[in-house]
């Protein structure tokens, strides 16, 4: 059994991310078993109901699987809530290899550029300067880059496109956007720090703005699919088997 590094307080939170971050990595792998509540406990040196409550919600972000008479057993990653904001933090170290953050654009081609077509239909006044006005904050960072800050704002980034998936009308799609916020970070963050022409960037999103605004459905569909192949080129990655419109 593994110790919590040293200088890190033994707490709930710290024994939680140790032990996600653990499955996480490899070192606890899928269909092993975690030792009985009494077992961790004492190796940690915490109480019972501690020890209850940090694998209640391991089992509820899907890391492991718990059975009277049968134990806790850890579960592969095709169990894992993913997009829950956590084990999205606890695996930004292990898991933003090629294969994870390509899955995250993969998953954002298949709604955003979809989302954006719809917001031009139905978008409204609200809508509409909620992203004027991320996208000047996005324009005023890009204007203001030195050396110690030579990105685009990555907060008003993400909201611009949480707004454009509340702006759809589809509330499966509004809520997602609230939900992935972590995925949009972890791959919003990453592409901003990469890409070499922070101009080109804002500018593609200025192009997605215009078509929202004036209502031209599909041409939102191509400016936001163009807004997500350059994500994916600065980041080194390729896409196959996602079927977008020409662009």
């Amino acid at each position: 059994m593994f110790l919590l590094p040293d200088g890190i307080p033994v707490n709930k939170k710290n024994i939680l991310e140790y032990l996600a971050r653990l499955i996480i990595e490899g070192k606890i792998k899928a269909d092993e078993s975690l030792p009985n509540e009494i077992a961790l406990s004492e190796h940690f040196g915490v109480s019972r109901t501690m020890i209850r409550d940090i694998l209640k919600t391991l089992e509820s972000k899907g890391f492991i699987a718990r059975k009277t008479n049968i134990g806790t057993r850890v579960m592969s990653i095709h169990s894992w809530n993913l997009l829950d904001e956590e084990v999205l933090e606890w695996s930004c170290g292990a898991l933003t290899q090629s294969r994870f953050l390509l899955s995250l654009l993969e998953l954002r081609l298949i709604i955003e550029p979809q989302a954006a077509s719809l917001a031009a239909l139905r978008a409204n006044d609200d809508h509409l300067q909620e992203l004027h006005n991320y996208y000047q904050l996005m324009a005023d960072s890009v204007e203001k880059q030195d050396l110690d800050n030579d990105c685009m704002d990555t907060e008003a980034d993400i909201e611009f496109h949480r707004t454009i998936m509340k702006a759809s009308g589809n509330l499966f799609i509004s809520q997602f956007g609230g939900t992935i916020r972590a995925a949009l970070y972890h791959t919003i963050y990453r592409s901003n720090r990469a890409t070499e022409n922070t101009q080109h960037s804002l500018e593609a999103h200025k192009s997605v703005l215009e078509s929202i605004e004036n209502r031209n459905s599909e041409q939102a569909y191509l400016r936001m699919a163009n807004v997500l192949s350059n994500t994916i080129r600065d980041l080194g990655l390729q896409t196959t088997g996602i079927i977008l419109l020409d662009q």
